[in-house]
């Protein structure tokens, strides 16, 4: 198992200010809203990310261009928290490609709700895949607990509390709460470590291939 990893992602002005948010909300209007997207690699390879409105005034953005790139994170790199301005009813393009291996690229074009938080998560479908996961940020904190939701690469047979929990293949699971940090999640019947992790906070734990890749605190 990986050494566990616990990223809190940090609002980078320098991002925000050469996101694609400076190139595409000229004449906008008035019915806008911008939402923060917290980008992470989960995968094995570096990876670079890009975002783009797809449908300002009837034209489709080539998101794969440069000049709507918005970070590259290198495996285990802090995430990126980028703020995006977007127009209401319309969809926004996000595209992830490897840097180091060739031909491993993902776009997913995307509705997203008006003041609503995401994190934009690079997984690993298998040696040769990257899949792109819109997923909503929550908090469901509780005293004296650990709040974690599971993002796995694979569909899994997880023990909670000495409960059976199915996972679906790149589908988040429900919230479950646990106060053991070494006992109350089994993966493969080994115990997962979640002892560098605080009590009373929610976490967001993206697997791959059984082991933990990513851990999200969720602020």
């Amino acid at each position: 198992m990986k050494a566990l990893k616990l990223y809190i992602p940090i609002l980078s002005s320098l991002l925000v200010a050469c996101s694609s948010e400076d190139i595409e909300t000229a004449n906008f209007g008035s019915d806008t809203y911008k939402n923060d997207y917290n980008y992470v690699n989960a995968t094995q390879y570096e990876v670079a990310f890009h975002m783009a409105n797809t449908e300002l005034d009837g034209d489709e953005r080539d998101v794969s261009n440069d000049k709507y790139h918005v970070a590259t994170l290198a495996r285990d790199s802090t995430p990126a928290r980028i703020r995006h301005e977007h127009n209401t009813n319309r969809r926004i393009s996000f595209y992830a490609k490897s840097v180091n291996k060739l031909g491993m690229l993902r776009q997913e074009k995307l509705k997203v709700n008006n003041k609503q938080n995401y994190h934009v998560i690079a997984w690993q479908d298998d040696a040769e895949k990257i899949q792109i996961k819109l997923l909503e940020k929550q908090k469901q904190n509780k005293a004296d607990f650990f709040a974690i939701r599971i993002l796995s690469n694979e569909t899994l047979t997880i023990t909670i509390n000495d409960q059976a929990i199915n996972t679906n293949k790149g589908e988040v699971t429900s919230w479950y709460y646990v106060d053991d940090c070494n006992s109350d999640i089994i993966i493969n019947e080994k115990p997962l470590d979640l002892c560098a992790i605080s009590l009373d906070q929610s976490y967001t734990l993206v697997m791959n291939n059984k082991d933990i890749e990513e851990i999200i605190l969720e602020e």
